[in-house]
Order: structure tokens, then sequence, then C-alpha cells
């Protein structure tokens, strides 16, 4: 008997800890159904408590991981997590034209939760003119979507101004529902993608706004009390992208992706001194 899964590629660090990065998504992918593959962009020394070091793969590595996954197994989605230079950036855009790549969805890390920024200013400009064209949706977290409109601010020719800070302006913290979805709209009307403006830094709630090219849905999801969220953006997106290869739109891709990211903390797994891994096997306890 002869079983076929349908592959999908991760492009993503590697953590060491195993909650994050690639590892996250390799789980999340067997998790959800698919077969997955990587092009590892990084090697990361950390834990639950930090990243104590990092060494970048060599853009031409990265690119003959891309080749040689494209030309045996050709996956059905791309899933692209932080990438923190602008050479790799562009090998991995490079790649993805040239095997005219679909169902990508990146998830643009540029910012820690304490709101520093992990990226330099060249590397945020090659991920938005480069990987952002590509990507089928973006999945910002509130910080990382007030850098970005902070970006699309200073383009004051694309820019209409009042818009979006009728509810915050780019120096302040988005803080309700009327905010993400303009900071969504212009967001997605400026780069051309869809968005998915995460909620989990809110206080109220985990409801997540997707503005898809003019339509803005609410994706309401629970606030789960784990103090254990180490890769929930990894997680979330590698999910979305295994449910596009396997067929669904993107609503119901991100709303499968949304139950299956709740159960992984409701699983509250504790691991490790600080801030641990979530359960992506929770389906199987």
């Amino acid at each position: 008997m002869t079983t076929t899964l349908i592959p999908v590629l991760a492009v993503s660090g590697s953590d060491s800890s195993g909650g994050a990065g690639m590892q996250a998504d390799l789980k999340t992918m067997l998790a959800n159904g698919v077969f997955g593959m990587s092009a590892i962009t990084a090697l990361t020394a950390q834990n639950t408590m930090g990243v104590t070091g990092v060494e970048n793969v060599t853009p031409a590595m990265v690119a003959a991981q891309i080749d040689a996954v494209f030309t045996d197994i050709p996956p059905q989605a791309i899933k692209i997590g932080m990438v923190s230079s602008a050479e790799l950036i562009n090998a991995i855009a490079d790649r993805l034209e040239a095997h005219q790549a679909k169902n990508i969805v990146l998830d643009p890390v540029m910012v820690a939760t304490s709101g520093a920024k992990l990226i330099d200013d060249d590397a945020i400009a090659a991920l938005t003119t480069r990987l952002f064209p590509l990507a089928t949706v973006i999945t910002p977290n509130i910080p990382e979507t007030e850098v970005l409109l902070d970006l699309i601010a200073h383009d004051k020719a694309t820019l209409e101004t009042g818009k979006w800070s009728e509810h915050a302006d780019a120096n302040a913290r988005i803080g309700d529902r009327a905010a993400m979805e303009d900071a969504a709209r212009v967001i997605g009307e400026h780069y051309g993608c869809a968005v998915l403006v995460k909620g989990g830094h809110g206080v109220a709630d985990a409801n997540d706004l997707l503005f898809d090219h003019g339509t803005a849905v609410w994706i309401d999801g629970e606030r789960v009390d784990n103090p254990n969220t180490h890769g929930t953006g990894c997680t979330l997106s590698s999910a979305i992208a295994s449910n596009l290869a396997k067929g669904d739109t993107l609503e119901n891709a991100i709303r499968h992706a949304k139950e299956y990211l709740t159960g992984a903390l409701n699983a509250q797994l504790d691991l490790g001194h600080g801030s641990g891994p979530m359960d992506h096997a929770w389906r199987w306890r």
C-alpha cells in the first residue's frame, strides 16, 4: 500500500530548545497531517530563558536547500520565519520566484516582545520589497504591525493621511479593534498581500483580524492562561501553511490553525525555567 502526504517547506532558523523556529515548524506540520521539509537559515543556541548564540547559514547554502527540495519534492506551501539579513532574504526570494512557489505564509519576525528590533533596516527593506509581494499572507503581531505602519507612514506619497491615525498613531500601541482593522487595511493595500494582524499581544482577547484584498474578517480566539508561549508565532504560521497545502481557503486555514494553537496552549506543557514551549502533539495525549 502506498501512502502520499502533501509536502510543505519551512524556511526558518533552528531552535536548539525545540520550542520555536524549525523544530516547531516541523512538529506543527506533522501534527497537521502534512510532510514537513526544511531550509535552515540560521543556527541558534537558545533555551526558554533566551538566545545565547546565532550563526547565519550562507545565502548560497539556503538557496541550495530550497533548490534541492523543489527539484525533487515540490512543496504545496511555504512557511517563512525569521530571516535576519538582506542577503539571505534576497536569496530566498530569488529561489522562490524561480520555482514559482505558491501558498507562501510569511511570519515577519522583526520585533521582540520587549519592543527591541531583531533585524536591521536593510533586512526589513528587503523583507518588505522582495518577500511581501510573494506572500499569500503575512502574519505580524501588534508590535510588528506598528513597525510596518511606521515604514508606510514615511512614504507620504502612498499613505492617505488620517486613515488609521484617527484611532492610533505610528508611535502608539494599537489598542482596539478599529485600530487593528485600519492598520491591516493600510498594510494590505500598501504591500498588496493579505494581512493577518495577530491580537495576542492585546489584553482583552486573542482575536485576529484578516484583511484579504479588500475584505476584513475577524477570527476569534480563546485567550489561554499559560505563561509558556515560546513558539506561538512559528506554530500558527506553520499550521496555516499546512492547511493551505491541504486545500483550505485562507480564512479556513487560519481558523483551523488557531484551533490547533489553542489546543497546544491548553495542554499546559511546562518545561524549562523561562517561557517554555507548547505541546505540539496535544491531540495524541
